[in-house]
């Protein structure tokens, strides 16, 4: 409940921006205000905002009542910068417009678009951002520049402050200002003199003070995100250049950066890597330095802790089981234009290390699958001491830089503290090319102790980083709350001055991010702590980094899989320590709808999570226990698939006569309104749903004398739909797929009692696990004896269903879902006559997790002289939920349509249901990939087949 100026303020926000945009319950209030740090803040009020107005007027009411504000785009900045206790603005999906030069040479973001979206719309022109944080996939623009994010590459010399060319900026008092544009300068000047001349004094007496800018200029040459940027007012002398800068690494306390205008860089398309292992961390960092001139794009190092944290992963060589206490990696990669130059290259850097022995011998691969496993041991650390951590701790992670030439004493020094202090699991890493470090440690924060032993190891690394080495207290992660009570220990007295003065030109209320980069309090570091409560097993090893949100289907609609989990951990602790039952209560009141039902348990989350958490499974459990002793319901319609099935082939029949009667308007009106009426409990029907299919003979007429034999289960699914009213005169699946099998040599055989059979899938979906693994117990059972004991292939024509298959069936089964059953199979034995136009292909959520989407567009270029590939995750349709739940469906593919080129008339995917919105939300018809392939093929056999 709002009140006082809170409620003043949305009072005044809400005849402009949509009330649907402003939360302030407990509910989105805990879940959108969380971000990766290991802070919480809860704020009063969250607004997604949409464009330039609605923030300027959200600047101007909330100054006119005193009212601070926080700006958040991703929330996976790590040092508490983006969260908030007042009002919390939040530029996400909805700031996702850009523009690229047609040379590709710059690229115009708004603050809502991923840099690794950024880099893709790039990739064309051979060209990607500077920035390169390791969460590019996951953090936004608006915070890749606010925080001045780097990375493995990027160094300090193609970072945002080295790259940016221009930038529009909302200021405190809702002002807005394009750097870009002359007219919006000009009047600038007519408006803000007084900021622009303080700002020209400031730069002008800076450069005239000798001392303190060499100060800059030498803390400038490392890493450096600690405090402001004040390297803007040694580098420049244009007032707009200066403020375009110092807005660089500013984490919201100055203004807010609503565009910014990137030069690129280009990508090279030839890469090779190299794991180099030495004897210890001094010869290792003397190899760093030789290669400092050398043609290297990253130089990473590992210690010896973090080289034992994945020794046990798939995939990591086994040698670094055996390697000395002391051991130090370093993992080089080199790129270039051409394959010629990347081997000079290779040859250059070997000759540069060779006077330092390594402990293996050094060897570079430019096999992509082969460097791609080296880099996944350095992407590995940060999650590998994250997962092994103990429940209800958190994972911290420190970045710091050191001098180059002193890396080695300075890593020596670090271990020495984590020795010290009892940080036993801690590891370190990082861009050793820069002297950059990161370390990685667990902490309890539950307890007074354990914080004043945390406080004071970060006392103890704060002295030994300023004191000893004159490094930088935070390289690349942004200062923040963690950082802030030390910005004045590290830049001292006279330039910790200038950067509060900084603060009062741009923000003299004091209303833009408080507490962040400069804050009073010595102990803020230590206040706030977010508790990371143990809740349940399936994500208790969630540390909340945000990196599965862009994955999620329904992210913007209700909740994203850590959001989810942020609210669930707290319902739990409430529950358990029975504090504010009120609070309890409202968390509860909007739970179900907000994380069960509109969570589409499609698991792709845990293709981003670095510790693999699948939030899906937490909410199928969710919904087990929300069934409770209910089960047997499901069993007892298991037992009886066979009926279910035929039943839903004529309920769909029915439906598809009525729609065929009485038209599409007519027919969308009346089931409308029969939904309406049910309280949304009647599923909502859409002009893609398919008729009943027809029973499938068990017994086909096949081809004699083909020389291979395969076991085909038609799932449920595609055993109950049909094909819809667009394709009437067109076959069933099964028997195209039949058909296909048969074309490519192959005699189908059906498991007994095929039509009571069912993977499980959905039933486990929905909670029902007694009935679900019955039936897959069942299938398995059916397979093992149809296929010999697992001498044949099995095939099962849907990929939901393959994917469910496998992850429940033994070994013994030689699984596949249709894309690679026929490029393994069938494609040797058929001739493909391409499709001289272009298809839409849709890779559903289990071919992604099964790594198979490359395959699926490789198959599609073999039939089609064109072929487009969305820029999507889930579709959302989640089984049934794309009937029951439409708005989750909608959701996910509400860009579908404007993407897909207009000469793009059908669509191909491996999912029945996913099919049906595929087509809804693109306007064109979307079937399974085997009609395509069906329809270019012939079969290149020997022997004629008579189909």
């Amino acid at each position: 409940m709002l009140s006082g100026n809170y409620k003043e303020l949305y009072e005044r926000l809400i005849p402009t921006i949509d009330s649907k945009c402003i939360f302030h319950d407990p509910l989105h209030t805990l879940a959108f205000g969380t971000d990766a740090s290991f802070y919480r803040l809860i704020p009063k009020m969250i607004i997604k905002t949409k464009n330039e107005r609605e923030v300027s007027l959200i600047l101007q009411e909330s100054s006119k009542l005193s009212l601070p504000v926080t700006f958040r785009a991703a929330g996976t900045s790590l040092s508490g910068q983006a969260i908030s206790d007042s009002v919390l603005i939040i530029a996400g999906y909805h700031w996702n417009k850009y523009h690229i030069d047609p040379e590709g040479l710059s690229i115009r973001l708004q603050p809502g678009l991923t840099g690794g979206r950024a880099n893709a719309l790039l990739a064309p022109y051979g060209r990607k951002i500077g920035p390169d944080p390791a969460s590019i996939n996951a953090a936004m623009i608006g915070g890749i520049a606010a925080n001045n994010a780097s990375g493995m590459c990027c160094g300090i010399s193609e970072n945002s402050y080295k790259t940016v060319e221009a930038m529009r900026i909302i200021f405190a008092d809702g002002t807005v200002l394009d750097t870009s544009d002359h007219e919006s300068k000009v009047k600038f000047q007519l408006t803000h003199r007084q900021l622009l001349d303080q700002i020209t004094e400031m730069a002008l007496s800076v450069k005239a003070n000798e001392q303190l800018a060499g100060r800059i200029a030498h803390k400038f040459k490392m890493k450096n995100t600690t405090g402001y940027s004040l390297n803007a007012l040694i580098d420049f002398t244009d007032p707009f250049d200066v403020i375009e800068h110092l807005l660089i690494g500013s984490e919201g306390t100055l203004g807010f950066i609503s565009e910014i205008t990137y030069k690129t860089v280009v990508e090279h398309p030839f890469k090779a890597s190299s794991l180099m292992i030495y004897p210890d961390i001094e010869k290792a960092c003397r190899v760093v330095s030789l290669l400092k001139p050398a043609p290297v794009a990253a130089v990473e190092l590992i210690d010896r802790a973090g080289l034992r944290s994945v020794e046990d992963q798939t995939g990591v060589p086994d040698y670094l089981k055996t390697l000395n206490p002391y051991a130090c990696a370093i993992l080089v990669e080199t790129r270039a234009g051409n394959v010629e130059a990347l081997n000079r290259q290779m040859n250059d850097i070997l000759d540069v290390i060779q006077v330092i022995e390594p402990e293996k011998p050094v060897v570079f691969t430019s096999i992509a699958s082969e460097y791609a496993l080296l880099w996944n041991i350095r992407k590995g650390l940060f999650p590998s001491v994250g997962a092994m951590r103990k429940t209800g701790t958190t994972v911290i992670i420190e970045d710091v830089a050191f001098p180059v030439s002193r890396l080695a004493e300075a890593t020596l020094d670090l271990q020495k503290l984590f020795k010290k202090w009892d940080y036993q699991e801690a590891v370190i890493f990082g861009h050793a090319l820069e002297g950059n470090l990161h370390f990685v440690f667990t902490q309890d924060f539950g307890s007074q102790p354990e914080i004043d032993r945390y406080s004071r190891f970060m006392s103890d690394v704060s002295e030994m980083v300023v004191s000893k080495y004159d490094g930088s207290l935070k390289a690349e992660h942004g200062t923040g709350r963690n950082m802030a009570p030390f910005v004045e220990m590290e830049w001292g007295k006279e330039a910790y001055e200038l950067m509060k003065r900084i603060k009062h030109i741009f923000d003299p209320n004091n209303l833009l991010n408080p507490g962040v980069i400069l804050n009073n309090d010595p102990e803020a570091h230590l206040k706030n702590l977010k508790p990371i409560p143990a809740a349940n097993e399936k994500i208790d090893k969630c540390i909340e980094c945000g990196f599965c949100e862009p994955s999620c289907v329904s992210a913007e609609l209700t909740l994203t899989p850590r959001q989810r989990i942020v609210v669930y951990r707290e319902m739990v602790s409430l529950v358990n320590n029975g504090h504010e039952p009120h609070l309890a209560a409202s968390l509860a009141k909007n739970f179900n709808y907000e994380v069960n039902e509109t969570c589409a348990t499609d698991g792709l989350c845990a293709i981003s999570c670095p510790v693999k958490i699948d939030t899906g499974k937490l909410v199928k459990i969710l919904r087990t226990e929300n069934i409770g002793r209910n089960q047997h319901c499901a069993v007892w319609v298991g037992d009886r698939m066979g009926t279910v099935t035929s039943f839903v082939r004529s309920a769909l029949t029915v439906v598809g006569v009525f729609h065929s009667i009485l038209g599409t308007p007519v027919m969308k009106a009346v089931s409308g309104g029969i939904r309406t009426l049910s309280a949304n409990k009647v599923p909502m029907w859409n002009p893609y749903m398919p008729h009943g299919a027809k029973a499938i003979n068990i017994h086909p007429q096949q081809p004699s004398n083909l020389p291979h034999k395969a076991v085909y289960f038609p799932s449920c699914i595609n055993r109950s739909m049909g094909v819809s009213a667009e394709h009437a005169k067109e076959k069933d699946l099964s028997e195209i797929m039949v058909k296909l099998m048969n074309k490519g040599g192959y005699e189908v055989i059906y498991p007994d009692n095929l039509n009571n059979h069912c993977c499980g899938m959905a039933f486990l979906s929905k909670g029902y696990t007694e009935a679900g693994l019955k039936k897959s117990n069942e299938l398995e059972a059916a397979l093992l004896k149809a296929s010999a004991n697992g001498k044949y292939p099995v095939l099962c024509d849907m990929s939901p269903c393959l994917y469910t298959m496998k992850e429940n069936m033994g070994t013994k089964l030689k699984l596949y879902e249709p894309v690679e059953f026929i490029m393994e199979f069938l494609l040797p034995n058929l001739v493909i006559t391409p499709l001289s136009e272009t298809i839409n292909v849709f890779p559903v959520c289990s071919t992604k997790k099964m790594g198979m989407e490359d395959k699926l567009v490789m198959l599609a270029e073999k039939c089609a002289l064109g072929v487009f590939v969305p820029q999507t995750n889930c579709c959302g349709f989640a089984g049934d939920r794309g009937f029951t739940f439409p708005e989750l469906n909608e959701h996910g593919l509400r860009d579908l349509k404007n993407q897909i080129p207009k000469e793009v008339k059908f669509g191909y995917s491996t999912s029945r249901t996913c099919e049906i919105g595929l087509s809804l939300h693109s306007g064109i018809s979307h079937q399974s990939i085997v009609y395509l392939v069906d329809r270019v093929s012939k079969s290149k056999l020997v022997q004629k087949i008579m189909l």
